[in-house]
């Protein structure tokens, strides 16, 4: 009986976290727009590796590169070209570079930016445990032997701006993965550990990358919009408007820094000016653009946003009769 009152008293507990999150969170617009601010051509190169674990250089690269790839804005060079290329150069470019290797490769390849650094150390380890092997109304009832294998790399990374040679980041990450196995259950090998633990490293060097050299900013085209704490919530997202309705467009700047100027152009079906707002904005503001269009046509429209300049997004729409 206990057990079961404990058990509501969880559940209800957490249906007001969760009421609670819903209420305190803004939903972000459907659309998102990455602008970098500079242009972000990245090579990966390759890893010195001075942990005793053989090959886990690779590993780290490749999961770097990988994570740089599924990164909105940031175009990278491929690997087995950009290591035939260094090869026909008779380039080395493994860890630590020269400003002029650096450069040269930069103008060989046509890239912005190279990533390299090392793997200095690898640990694993394999120790007793117990788990549980029979729960009974959500308690655990049975152990049985098992081991734990862990497994860490920590890894130096270095971004270098490839027209000068100049270091614009070195970071120190760590990447760890762990897993139970079970008494008498085949442990399959510290690879796979590694392999988790190496996209753990990428996913903070991409992170960093993104957040150094690119904006974000989210935003849709909605029928209405309602005010939520210092944001706005689109409701019936659409790009097709009746003729006299209002275009109601939102915007929040996720990721700018502050004081970046912001241009909206409304364009016409004739590639006319039929509205233009100037912004200066900061990091998570919100804001709500309205386009009026009962004096204007049927027809194709587009939103243009501008950061500092930089095209974010082109959303077409429709004004039908």
């Amino acid at each position: 009986m206990e057990d079961k009152t404990a058990l509501l008293i969880a559940l209800a507990v957490g249906i007001i976290v969760i009421v609670g999150l819903l209420f305190f969170v803004i939903p972000e617009p459907a659309e998102r727009a990455v602008i970098a601010t500079e242009r972000l051509d990245i090579a990966v190169l390759a890893f010195r590796n001075s942990s005793s674990w053989s090959g886990v250089q690779e590993t780290v690269r490749g999961r770097i590169e990988t994570g740089l790839v599924n990164q909105s804005g940031i175009h990278v060079f491929s690997r087995t070209q950009l290591d035939a290329l260094l090869v026909e150069q008779s380039l080395s470019a493994t860890g630590l570079l020269d400003p002029a290797t650096a450069v040269k490769i930069g103008s060989l390849t046509g890239v912005s930016k190279l990533v390299t650094g090392s793997v200095y150390a690898v640990d694993t380890s394999a120790e007793a445990t117990t788990a549980c092997a029979k729960w009974e109304n959500g308690a655990c009832v049975q152990t049985v032997p098992a081991t734990t294998y862990a497994a860490k790399i920590s890894a130096q990374v270095e971004v270098i701006d490839a027209r000068t040679g100049q270091i614009e980041q070195a970071m120190d990450v760590d990447g760890s993965d762990s897993t139970t196995v079970l008494q008498g259950t085949l442990f399959g090998g510290f690879d796979s550990l590694l392999g988790d633990s190496a996209s753990e490293i990428a996913s903070e060097v991409a992170g960093n990358v993104t957040s150094s050299y690119t904006r974000e900013i989210r935003y849709g085209l909605y029928e209405n919009v309602e005010t939520k704490r210092n944001g706005y919530v689109g409701k019936n997202e659409t790009r097709r408007f009746a003729v006299g309705s209002d275009v109601r467009l939102v915007l929040h700047y996720t990721r700018v820094r502050d004081c970046d100027l912001f241009d909206l152009d409304w364009i016409g079906p004739s590639g006319e000016s039929v509205g233009h707002v100037e912004d200066v904005v900061s990091n998570g503001d919100w804001s709500l653009e309205t386009l009026d269009s009962g004096t204007l046509a049927p027809g194709r429209y587009v939103v243009t946003g501008t950061l500092n300049g930089i095209v974010a997004f082109q959303e077409p729409f429709t004004l039908v009769p």
